[in-house]
């Protein structure tokens, strides 16, 4: 899951006669030592840094650390358990030299808590059951075309019709 900048695609070279001013090449390195944490999902963060040579994933509810040894810059992804928070120690040599910011998985479920400034009115609601007979109309008018032609395909001996042939 290690990710490093040799394997981004390169952008494919200008049409002739064509100029594009990509700007000055990125550094491979920016000369600061740090580490960032970001959310993915509710089961996995990604992390980030420079100038280190190990990770350690902590999950501030309990369980074991996760150490992980890597490369001076890099990125990571770890799997977590949803509504717990975690900071990441970035390490040189086993010394923590930086900590990630904190962060918490959200749940894995939708709230169940209703906002009254958020529900909707009568108004809003037949609204949207009419909406939403609209959408089942048209895909029931939808999938009687498919299975029509499908029908017809088989009945003359033909082939199934193909995704890319929908209406």
């Amino acid at each position: 899951m290690n990710s490093s900048r040799q394997d981004r695609p390169v952008p494919p070279p200008p049409a002739p006669g064509t100029y594009i001013d990509w700007g000055p090449a990125l550094p491979e390195s920016y000369g600061l030592t740090g580490i960032t944490a970001l959310v993915r999902d509710p089961e996995r963060f990604f992390v980030f840094w420079e100038g280190g040579t190990g990770i350690r994933a902590r999950d501030l509810a309990g369980g074991p650390p996760r150490e992980q040894a890597v490369g001076r810059i890099g990125s990571w992804y770890f799997e977590g358990t949803p509504e717990h928070e975690y900071e990441v120690d970035l390490l040189l040599d086993g010394r923590v030299v930086s900590v990630s910011n904190r962060i918490r998985l959200p749940r894995r479920a939708p709230a169940t808590a209703v906002d009254e400034e958020w529900i909707p009115t009568p108004d809003q609601l037949e609204l949207l059951r009419r909406l939403a007979g609209s959408l089942e109309l048209l895909m029931r008018e939808e999938i009687e075309a498919i299975n029509s032609e499908v029908l017809r395909r088989r009945a003359g001996g033909g082939t199934w019709p193909s995704s890319s042939g929908r209406r």
